[in-house]
């Protein structure tokens, strides 16, 4: 039963507001609220055939290579923020002047810079998602509990040891924390950039629609946006739980410990 019940909560909520969205919306007659049925007819007609290749299949692509590049990025600065106070200081206004400069307000000098495309999309993407990846690396890297990492020093373990095998790894927690946050912010910004300056893409499907008044069709791409959104937590939050099945163990026995 427990098992069933796990399975069955985290689906009851969107399955009720969807037959409550079915519903509400039979009989509506507003050509901004049009039916749920016309919507995943539309959505149907789309994105299983027309639009999985042409609009879905860039975003998603791009979303991905844009996000692994923060990670790998995000996780070295924040390895160095987190040793070194003086990197901290120094490079605090930058990166605090950067980090609130909102995307959208970027991808003109993108255009500039690198011209419409792949790059640029993919380019925006990475340097939003750096941030919050960079910064819990380091406070996970800097709340790292001081009596190991002098232990190591103690037993001579070398000092990129202590970084990588033990620093590292007790930040782990906070990093894919940053990491989860970073997706929301990754595939916000995939969106915008198709908006704006693509002529594929999610984003761009949205608007072209907008612009040709298929109502239908443009709620059928902010669903996929959706759908997306959700398929990626769903993703992460499997890998982090494989990834840290090791803490989730330590913890479990230092709770047993205490009491």
């Amino acid at each position: 039963m427990r098992t069933v019940a796990r399975v069955v909560h985290p689906v009851a909520l969107p399955v009720l507001l969807v037959v409550l969205w079915w519903v509400l919306s039979a009989d509506s007659s507003s050509i901004f609220f049009p039916p749920l049925e016309e919507i995943l007819q539309q959505f149907r007609e789309d994105w299983l055939f027309d639009k999985a290749r042409s609009d879905l299949q860039p975003t998603v692509i791009r979303f991905v290579v844009g996000l692994g590049l923060a990670i790998v990025f995000g996780v070295l600065l924040g390895i160095l923020f987190g040793l070194s106070q003086r990197a901290r200081r120094d490079m605090s206004p930058i990166t605090e002047f950067l980090r609130g400069t909102p995307i959208a307000a970027l991808v003109p000098v993108g255009l500039i810079l690198l011209g419409p495309g792949s790059t640029m999309e993919i380019t925006l993407i990475a340097f939003a998602c750096l941030w919050p990846v960079m910064l819990s690396t380091a406070d996970g890297i800097r709340g790292t509990e001081p009596l190991y990492m002098e232990t190591a020093r103690v037993y001579g373990v070398s000092r990129r040891k202590q970084v990588f095998d033990i620093a590292l790894r007790a930040a782990m927690p906070q990093i894919f924390s940053g990491i989860r946050i970073a997706v929301a912010f990754g595939i916000a910004v995939a969106v915008i950039a198709n908006m704006f300056a693509s002529s594929e893409g999610l984003g761009f499907f949205v608007i072209d629609a907008q612009s040709r008044f298929d109502i239908p069709a443009t709620w059928s791409g902010v669903i996929v946006i959706g759908l997306i959104g959700m398929l990626a937590n769903v993703i992460f939050v499997a890998i982090e739980r494989r990834a840290l099945r090791w803490h989730r163990g330590w913890r479990a026995s230092a709770d047993v410990a205490g009491t």
